[in-house]
């Protein structure tokens, strides 16, 4: 017998629908986050919400796709039809044109024009990028609005480096809403009368109201050959054996198609629809919406999917291709694509596959770009090298925007051999630049700047262009961080031929870190460095260039202690960030943020937002280091023992020479050695660190570095050939007074009560208590005269006591 559903336990969730409907209604909007495992009943929960709504409200309805290559803005095409005519031919008309600002401009328009709105948008764990930088749109301005919007979601399948994961760590105002698995007593409920055991059946689905019901859709048979199969899947193939051969032709049909698919549509692939998609409906394998049918669940059309074989499958990919290509429809382009892929038609891919690609660039869902360009050179082998370079090319810019280093960094490799190979020096050049910039940003410095030496000699042969500008450019930056004296002649260089090419870019950007360079020289220079940020933010130059020089600016002034400036700089790039959404440098100056809370000793804020940057998804190491290094410490300064892995992955960030980013990360670990009182090894880590240091290393890292040999008991190694006084300076040199008022002017109390006596060998060094609790870590510093003798412990940086004098 066929069981109908019935939502039990749920109350709950549509109280809290309903009060933020009311809310909506009064002009106050809000977000809803319903996440529920697959099969949770999430979009019944919906269905049955917007069931009893008011004819007052509108309902506006989208969904997401499981495909491979989703459709660019796919939910919000699906809101088309219920949306009125004027307003929707200005969105269809800024989603065709990939204008996002436009597509922005007209949902907003769209939600104030109505009395209530409820606005659901289903299944967004498998949303494209451009929906999710819609849905972050409107949730920064959805209180407003009068709209309710309602975002479904798998929580199973959204793990760390899902991208799902970024837009909902920012969404900390929305209420997030739970569906849970049914109680053993609503499944009996449900259960009653269908001859299925509901606590054999409750422990075997464990209250998964999508297992629940497809069991009881199927009826005892299910259970009759012994205990009920471990997967849905089982469930769902004993009900399509019960179809007629017009029915499992039709749902095979549909599961070839994807998750929603058009009625006609449907017919013109599968002509027995005409009786098997009746039966499909009766049974409850496919349910009807008005115009599409679909699988009550995504893991029921999998199931069936995987029951078509294989000679089957591919012949109905190639009539759902065919089908589709009678629309003409550019919404269409990225199924197109998938559909050929899927059907072996490399003609068919090479004709839709670049303008799906290029569409979904468009609008900014530069992960599906990338795929699309990927899935297009998989059938490319037969298409001439200079028109398939280009997509090489557009695969690494969109690999590069979508942050995926590994796949950037691979097709500028490949395209510039392409380049090479067909005689065109000038890209090859160009895609040699953008190979370095990701070698470095991954780690591999000395490739990364034997790559970027090559990109400039190549360049320079071919005269005066843009691309050794920029070739200039890069190597000024690989100069800078890594102190190379050379510095500033590139930088001159690239600032010339960017003024004679008229690119103030090229000549912003230069400056940029030539200025860098003199200020880890000399200490000077920061307002220079300042004003060229300011410049870049206040002209037409593109966003990014202001990202970029706004995190260098950050990060240099956190590096050097200047606390009150870095601030000031995090707060300003940040707000520019979000405002141009640079996702990625914001996530830069959080990351700066934790480490100048660490050296306020303001450690429940800095192991905060260290742990809002680690557990983002998708991040590369150049985002994850000084995150990393400041949640190892506040744990090691807690007597926490979870430092090592931490450590550990922050030393294999680079290659052993970086001081730039590992000299934070040798003078770590050296400090939590110390902490431990492993003497030996916090001077091998620290000496490690100097042991790779020239006189022209920037002097903080290398004074840090210094200060901890010391206090570990050794000679410090080398001192910095520049006459730039450093606190650091100041306590190697015995002047504790001196130190001690410069970390108290920076703003570093729990800096300036290091045990300075300790600096001296030839002293015992103080025997500090642990502390377990966070409010001592955090008691505020005791007056120091700054003499040797009256010297403080840090708060709460304690150690095991020590058996022996120092040294």
């Amino acid at each position: 017998m066929a069981v109908r559903p019935r939502l039990l336990e749920r109350e709950r969730v549509h109280d809290r629908l309903d009060r933020h409907r009311q809310q909506a209604a009064q002009g106050q909007g809000s977000t809803v986050l319903l996440r529920g495992e697959a099969g949770a009943g999430k979009t019944a929960v919906i269905a049955e919400f917007l069931a009893k709504q008011p004819g007052d409200t509108k309902v506006l309805q989208g969904w997401c796709d499981p495909l491979s290559t989703p459709r660019p803005l796919g939910p919000l095409i699906d809101m088309l039809t219920g949306v009125a005519p004027e307003h929707a031919v200005d969105l269809r008309a800024g989603v065709d044109a990939g204008d996002v600002e436009a597509v922005h401009a007209a949902v907003t328009a769209v939600l104030a024009s109505g009395p209530t709105w409820v606005c659901v948008v289903e299944d967004v764990h498998w949303a494209d990028g451009a929906t999710l930088d819609l849905l972050r749109y409107l949730a920064g301005r959805i209180e407003s609005l009068p709209v309710l919007l309602v975002v479904s979601y798998r929580d199973d399948e959204v793990g760390d480096r899902h991208p799902l994961a970024v837009l909902l760590n920012e969404l900390a105002a929305a209420d997030h809403v739970a569906v849970e698995p049914l109680s053993e007593a609503a499944v009996a409920e449900l259960s009653a009368g269908s001859g299925v055991h509901p606590a054999e059946l409750h422990r075997l689905t464990g209250g998964n109201p999508f297992y629940v019901t497809e069991v009881l859709a199927a009826g005892p048979a299910a259970l009759r050959d012994g205990p009920l199969p471990p997967s849905v899947y089982d469930a769902v193939w004993g009900r399509l054996a019960r179809l007629s051969m017009a029915g499992r032709q039709t749902a095979y049909a549909a599961a070839i198609f994807g998750p929603r698919i058009d009625v006609a549509v449907l017919r013109a692939v599968c002509p027995a629809a005409v009786d098997g998609l009746p039966a499909c409906l009766e049974t409850g394998v496919l349910v009807a919406d008005t115009a599409t049918v679909h699988f009550r669940h995504e893991l029921a059309r999998r199931a069936t999917y995987e029951q078509i074989p294989a000679f089957e499958r591919r012949s109905l990919h190639r009539r759902v291709l065919d089908a589709l290509a009678e629309y003409s429809d550019p919404n269409m382009l990225n199924l197109l694509a998938f559909h050929a892929d899927q059907a072996r038609d490399s003609e068919a891919v090479i004709r839709y596959g670049p303008d799906a690609a290029a569409r979904a660039s468009a609008l900014a869902a530069y992960a599906e770009a990338a795929e699309l360009f990927a899935l297009t050179l998989r059938h490319a082998d037969a298409v001439p090298d200079h028109r398939r370079v280009e997509w090489v090319e557009q695969h690494a810019l969109n690999s590069n925007l979508a942050g995926h280093g590994e796949a950037a960094a691979g097709s500028f490799r490949q395209a510039a051999d392409m380049r090479r190979a067909l005689g065109d020096r000038l890209r090859e050049g160009d895609n040699l630049r953008w190979l370095s910039y990701w070698l470095w940003a991954m780690g591999r410095t000395t490739e990364a700047l034997e790559v970027g030496r090559e990109s400039v000699r190549l360049l320079e042969d071919l005269g005066p262009s843009r691309e050794l500008a920029w070739a200039l450019v890069n190597l000024t930056e690989l100069a800078a961080v890594g102190y190379d004296p050379q510095c500033p002649d590139y930088s001159a260089r690239a600032v010339r031929l960017g003024e004679q090419l008229g690119d103030r870019a090229v000549a912003v950007r230069a400056r940029c870190h030539g200025t860098l360079s003199t200020v880890t020289r000399t200490g000077t220079g920061w307002e220079v460095l300042e004003s060229v940020w300011r410049e870049a933010m206040g002209d037409d130059l593109g966003p990014e260039h202001a990202g970029i020089i706004g995190v260098v600016l950050c990060w240099n002034a956190a590096h050097h202690h200047r606390l009150d400036d870095a601030d000031r700089y995090i707060r300003t790039s940040s707000a520019f960030c979000r405002e141009h959404d640079l996702r990625v440098f914001e996530t830069l100056t959080t990351a700066t943020a934790s480490l100048t809370a660490l050296h306020r000793g303001d450690w429940v804020n800095a192991a905060s937002a260290a742990e809002d940057v680690l557990t983002k998804p998708a991040l590369s190491p150049l985002h994850r280091y000084l995150p990393l290094v400041t949640l190892a410490l506040t744990r090691a300064r807690r007597d926490d023992a979870r430092v090592s892995d931490l450590l550990d992955e922050a030393v294999a960030i680079s290659e052993p020479h970086d001081v730039y980013r590992l000299g934070l990360v040798w003078a770590a670990r050296a400090e939590a050695a110390w902490l431990a009182g492993d003497d030996a090894t916090a001077r091998a880590e620290a000496l490690g660190g100097l042991a790779v240091c020239t006189e022209h290393t920037d002097p903080w890292r290398v004074g840090q570095l210094q200060r901890w040999v010391r206090l570990a008991g050794g000679e410090h190694g080398i001192a910095p050939s520049t006459d730039v006084i450093t606190p650091y300076r100041h306590e190697l040199q015995g002047d504790y007074a001196a130190a001690a008022a410069e970390w108290t002017r920076l703003g570093c109390p729990t800096t300036r009560r290091w045990p300075n006596s300790a600096v001296t060998p030839t002293r015992s060094r103080p025997r500090c208590r642990r502390s377990p609790t966070w409010a001592h870590l955090q008691r505020p510093a005791a007056p120091s005269s700054g003499s040797p003798s009256s010297a403080a412990a840090p708060t709460g940086a304690t150690r095991p006591p020590s058996p022996t004098p120092a040294g």
